[in-house]
């Protein structure tokens, strides 16, 4: 009972926020700082695309640099083949150098703009029950996203085309660096950005979790600047915005963001590898992976209101 009790308090205080004591009476956001919140919540998503244009410029201009000083003389025609195996080979580095640079933004961002939530409290909320559903609900993520891709093939060919030129020109699966950034940084970065930050001013913009949850994985997939990812990463934004409010803590969403990650780098398409490349089989790969994600969830048991948290 009396640990209980204590697990009741850190939520009410992680969900509370710096400057608000449990057992207070809610406080009423006017219409004009609801308004101010929504524009607050857009904030971290035009921050993280102000952050890639930046890095991917000074990054390419180094590169431009040290491939021209180190040139040795031939025709413009080489010149430029130079330059731009040079820049191809560079986005790796780019793409790693800007999730190191996101979390140190958004780590900072999220503990001193969104109530200083502290580790060991995300770390109690932790559960054992906590940890499966998010491994569990990860690998069941990850085949419902491929199964998702399996439709947008027939659906828009030439954005798929698009994707997966991108995906090889950043080396995902290949390229060490790549994968670090995309296994293990991506994971906490993008966290602290979308279930961190953009959440939390979400909430105090729109009266319902629901409708916040919604905005934070629209913006989650526009992150992702191309129609492929942008709608399965909708999908999985919706889960782990639920897994954020629902453990009070960031921690079972990165572990949820890491596994899906993991598995589409590492493993997930030699399983699927004998998957039947059909239109109605990823409908079923899609369909059934989404219903072993809702019983994750129902075992997660329902949301509480803080209001409920600290009565």
């Amino acid at each position: 009972m009396e640990e209980n009790r204590k697990q009741e308090e850190v939520k009410a205080e992680y969900v509370l926020g710096k400057g608000e004591e449990e057992g207070a009476p809610e406080k009423k956001i006017s219409l004009g700082g609801r308004i101010g919140f929504f524009f607050l919540s857009m904030t971290p998503c035009a921050a993280f695309f102000v952050l890639q244009v930046v890095i991917g410029l000074v990054y390419v201009l180094a590169v431009v640099a040290v491939t021209v000083a180190g040139y040795q003389g031939g025709s413009p025609e080489q010149l430029m083949n130079v330059y731009w195996e040079a820049i191809s080979k560079a986005t790796s580095g780019i793409l790693l150098t800007c999730h190191l640079a996101g979390i140190l933004v958004y780590g900072l961002w999220y503990y001193f703009g969104c109530g200083r939530p502290k580790l060991k409290q995300s770390v109690k909320n932790m559960s054992v029950k906590a940890v499966a559903i998010a491994v569990l609900g990860g690998v069941a993520m990850c085949f419902a996203a491929n199964g998702i891709v399996g439709i947008e093939q027939y659906l828009f060919p030439k954005a798929m085309e698009n994707y997966i030129e991108m995906v090889e020109m950043a080396g995902l699966g290949v390229n060490v660096l790549a994968n670090i950034a995309a296994v293990v940084l991506a994971p906490i970065g993008e966290e602290l950005l979308c279930r961190g930050i953009t959440l939390y001013y979400a909430k105090r913009a729109l009266p319902h979790f629901w409708m916040a949850n919604i905005l934070q994985a629209v913006l989650f997939g526009v992150l992702h600047a191309n129609l492929i990812q942008g709608i399965y990463a909708f999908v999985i934004g919706l889960l782990l915005g639920y897994l954020a409010e629902r453990y009070q803590s960031l921690l079972p969403c990165m572990l949820v963001h890491f596994v899906i990650n993991f598995s589409t780098t590492v493993w997930v398409d030699k399983v699927l590898s004998a998957f039947p490349d059909a239109l109605p089989a990823y409908i079923i790969l899609f369909a059934v992976s989404i219903a072993a994600v809702l019983l994750l969830v129902f075992w997660s048991a329902p949301l509480k209101t803080a209001k409920e948290k600290t009565a």
